[in-house]
């Protein structure tokens, strides 16, 4: 199993992560120029409710859907755990409050943690059938720039510019 975690101190009130995290299904939408679409479809980030997003990411299309399977939130904490209908990604949402605002980390985690088998499907996913999606720096440069964009959103109100969808749709498959 692959883990990239990237983690930001936010010096920003840990309310305006809640809402951000609230109303995710827009933010998801805002918080980047490469992400494209997102379905909460149960309205809500319960156990059990359905989520999907896309994002294009240097020309590779991310478009994932699947299931909450963790939810815990309280006045000083969030923490909501996503796992992919393939049961191959994970994708962590962690907030807290700090004594000078809030503190976010994103982790994604990639692979099957069956015993044995495991191991085998990983070599086949990564290295084989999806080599060019598995670009782990890339993986994890777009999740750096991600918590700048979230950064600059909560303390500045400052979306980043979007790119235009035909632009970010036209590259697919070019690289």
């Amino acid at each position: 199993m692959v883990i990239i975690t990237e983690q930001t101190d936010i010096p920003a009130p840990y309310e305006k992560l809640e809402a951000w995290l609230r109303n995710f299904e827009e933010e998801f939408v805002r918080w980047s120029p490469y992400h494209i679409e997102c379905d909460v479809y149960d309205g809500n980030y319960n156990v059990g409710s359905r989520v999907r997003f896309r994002e294009i990411v240097m020309n590779l299309d991310y478009n994932v859907s699947g299931i909450i399977t963790e939810c815990e939130q309280d006045d000083n904490h969030f923490r909501i755990v996503f796992q992919s209908d393939k049961k191959t990604a994970f994708i962590t949402f962690e907030g807290r409050r700090t004594e000078e605002g809030c503190h976010f980390s994103h982790t994604e985690s990639f692979g099957m943690t069956t015993p044995v088998i495991g191991p085998v499907m990983n070599f086949l996913i990564f290295k084989v059938f999806y080599r060019k999606m598995c670009n782990w720096k890339l993986i994890r440069d777009d999740m750096i720039l991600d918590n700048i964009y979230l950064t600059e959103i909560l303390t500045e109100g400052k979306y980043p510019q979007r790119i235009p969808l035909d632009e970010l749709l036209a590259g697919i498959g070019k690289r």
